[in-house]
């Protein structure tokens, strides 16, 4: 074994190795987690919540009749985390004003989706209609 004096203190070989198989572990880890993941799960499930928000009684149909927001919206919807809403992006909209639509995005990134959990530095996006 090799004793480097670094900083005063003594050093050995050993620990880099340590390190870097402590490194490889951890990146390891992060991989097999992140291959757990479905994807497709998560965007079946946000909108499943978002059509029951959506529908008679629900929170986001009845915040669109007090507004008045009326027509057909695509949006694309970024979400990270614990079902935490990131972007929400308006493709299109029938209804043209865009104080309507800016109310409508406000209230969707407003959302935290249930029963929803993505990978640490990873994001889910899909494309979805509302019509009200």
């Amino acid at each position: 074994m090799i004793v480097l004096p670094i900083f005063g203190s003594q050093f050995s070989c050993m620990r880099p190795r340590f390190f870097l198989t402590l490194a490889l572990f951890h990146f390891c880890s992060e991989v097999l987690n992140a291959q757990d993941f479905n994807q497709d799960q998560v965007i079946t499930e946000a909108k499943t919540q978002l059509k029951a928000l959506s529908s008679e009684g629900g929170e986001l149909n009845k915040y669109c009749h007090e507004k008045n927001i009326r027509g057909e919206f695509v949006m694309d919807i970024t979400l990270q985390g614990k079902g935490k809403v990131l972007t929400v992006y308006m493709v299109s909209g029938t209804n043209e004003e865009l104080s309507y639509q800016n109310l409508l995005k406000l209230k969707l990134a407003e959302i935290q989706f249930e029963n929803i959990k993505i990978p640490k530095n990873q994001r889910v996006k899909f494309r979805h209609t509302l019509t009200f």
